[in-house]
């Protein structure tokens, strides 16, 4: 993996980089140093050569694409400029995985990072340096030292596991988001958002066509699709059957190129997407390769994870991860792709915004009453309740989305503890914004957090082309009600790929879902799970209800119930925390 390290004085008199973090970086053959000015410095690896912006002293690492072409920018001679780049700007011209160096000056400095960038940010402060950089590694290069767990940060982790939080597991470590500004001003350092999906979504964006929506989401794809390849040779798109990797596949498709399909499945419950894989494979004529989820390739007390300051791995990707890469050895892939986060950027919701936006932005009350059939079919509740519940919903006080944190086994001091809040700035809506749109954006800070902290590792290149910048801002431009028809959610995207996938994937209406896979698993492990659980750092901390874990714990023969998703999930937190000490 490309990796960085950013050294900046904090103080309003820059001070000079010290000398033994220069001997320290000449210490790694990996590292060279990119940028040296008067209190600042840049060391990056082989591959993550800054890219210069149009004005001298601005620079991003990473991949940077274009704006309106998704072609990578190149940096031009003869083009620098007085006026300084801010960050609003970089974001509303370029898109990509980056992040952004800007200076205006010997003392003002900003530190921009990607909306859904896959180059990740942590920094944190020490004897008048910020520390900024890709890795733990390099931040302890730099004189970072370990200062324990933060039991409060994890406890909000355990709570709110698909929203990103600037506030890592790891004491004294903080973490830009996509789409934030790290300001950096004769000393002081605060941080901004730069990027909001509030400046994309809602009525004063909206597009008033529904043919002309499809049309920009499809170009939006293929300009992602197109983005992420780059030069590769061999694509390995992981194709699970369900409508966002087959837009994927046709999308790539149609823009020619060697590609292979791989479809994982589990062979209980509805794991098993094999039929669906290989028809839109057969559709497109693309070769298909197919594996089956093993509990023995999982090693329930080891996080994949140790290394990083948050505890995002789930166990059973292991095996997802282990035979990934045995089908790109097979491919010979060099780069990776997947749907993830397809659900989020296209609102898939079960939730009765869309109707309360069908009704007081829509203005029809047979649309509105549509809306509510198909949110009603695909909730499996009445259309009366649904309706019922939207009117209600038209005069509540804010339109912001409520995200109901899980507490599931849970310390009921830690569930009253009001540090576990969601928090996320994208969900803060103001008043009179649209409720629909509310909750899409809160599908869309879940998508964020997988593009930018996904546990997918592959030994290639990877990309997830659905939560990139370009898909996002087409989604939002959609009116809220749009995506629902004749009991179908993404209806917009299905509109977009009609004509390019299988009718029986366009209209699929199931779908499918490692759980059966993730039952096994915990039931081959349940000794070890409760030992981990009962005896481990989780349970000292006091963040535990330990009767109710107890309880849960004790329970023999079949699985009864979901209880199983949330074990697992404290399990993988533990065994994180393991491998910290």
């Amino acid at each position: 993996m490309e990796n960085y390290l950013i050294l900046a004085s904090s103080l309003a008199d820059p001070a000079p980089i010290p000398a033994w973090i220069r001997a320290a970086i000449a210490d790694r053959s990996d590292l060279a140093i990119v940028i040296d000015d008067a209190g600042l410095l840049v060391a990056t690896t082989p591959g993550l050569t800054p890219a210069g912006l149009p004005r001298e002293g601005e620079w991003v690492l990473g991949d940077v694409f274009q704006r309106e072409t998704s072609d990578r920018a190149h940096s031009k001679s003869g083009t620098a400029t007085s006026a300084s780049m801010r960050p609003q700007d970089l974001m509303r011209h370029y898109w990509g995985h980056y992040v952004a160096v800007l200076r205006d000056g010997p003392t003002v400095l900003d530190i921009v990072r990607a909306p859904f960038g896959r180059l990740p940010c942590l920094y944190t402060q020490r004897d008048g340096l910020t520390l900024i950089a890709s890795d733990l590694t390099l931040l302890a290069l730099a004189g970072w030292m370990p200062s324990g767990l933060d039991w409060g940060a994890i406890a909000h982790r355990l709570a709110f596991q698909n929203i990103a939080s600037p506030t890592t597991c790891l004491a004294g470590v903080t973490e830009l988001q996509g789409g934030a500004c790290l300001h950096i001003c004769d000393g002081a350092i605060t941080v901004t958002q730069a990027w909001t999906p509030w400046d994309h979504g809602g009525r004063r964006h909206w597009t008033d066509d529904r043919d002309e929506a499809a049309d920009a989401l499809r170009r939006a794809v293929t300009a992602a699709v197109r983005a992420s390849r780059g030069d590769a040779e061999r694509v390995l798109l992981m194709l699970s059957g369900g409508l966002d990797s087959s837009i994927l596949a046709a999308a790539l498709a149609s823009q020619g190129g060697a590609y292979h399909c791989f479809n994982l499945s589990s062979l209980s419950g509805n794991g098993d997407e094999r039929g669906y894989a290989r028809a839109v494979a057969s559709h497109l004529g693309a070769p298909i390769l197919e594996a089956e989820w093993d509990v023995g390739l999982v090693d329930i007390s080891r996080s994949h994870a140790a290394g990083l300051p948050n505890p995002m791995a789930r166990s059973f990707m292991q095996a997802t991860n282990a035979l990934l890469a045995q089908a790109i050895g097979t491919s010979g892939a060099d780069l990776s792709i997947d749907g993830g986060a397809g659900d989020n950027v296209f609102c898939a919701l079960q939730s009765v915004a869309p109707v309360t936006d069908a009704l007081v932005r829509g203005g029809r009350l047979h649309e509105a009453w549509a809306v509510a059939l198909s949110i009603a079919s695909l909730a499996q509740v009445g259309a009366a309740t649904v309706f019922t519940q939207a009117v209600k919903r038209a005069f509540r006080r804010s339109p912001a989305y409520r995200w109901h944190g899980e507490t599931q086994f849970l310390a009921s001091d830690m569930v009253s503890d009001q540090a576990i809040i969601a928090g996320h700035p994208w969900l803060q809506a103001s008043k009179g914004a649209e409720t629909g749109t509310a909750a899409h954006i809160a599908l869309i800070v879940a998508a964020q957090t997988w593009a930018e902290a996904s546990d997918l590792h592959s030994p290639v290149r990877h990309a997830s082309p659905l939560a990139t910048q370009p898909v996002v801002e087409a989604c939002l431009r959609v009116p809220s009600w749009w995506w629902f028809d004749d009991g179908r959610n993404r209806v917009i995207a299905r509109n977009a790929y009609a004509a390019r996938l299988p009718p029986d994937i366009i209209e699929r209406r199931t779908k499918g879902s490692p759980d059966g896979y993730i039952a096994a698993l915990y039931t081959a492990n349940r000794t070890t799970i409760r030992t981990m659980l009962l005896d481990g750092r989780l349970r000292a901390a006091g963040l535990l209800d330990v009767p109710a874990l107890e309880r849960a714990l004790g329970e023999c023969g079949p699985l009864r119930g979901t209880a199983y998703h949330r074990l697992m999930r404290l399990a993988d937190v533990e065994a994180w925390i393991a491998g910290r000490s």
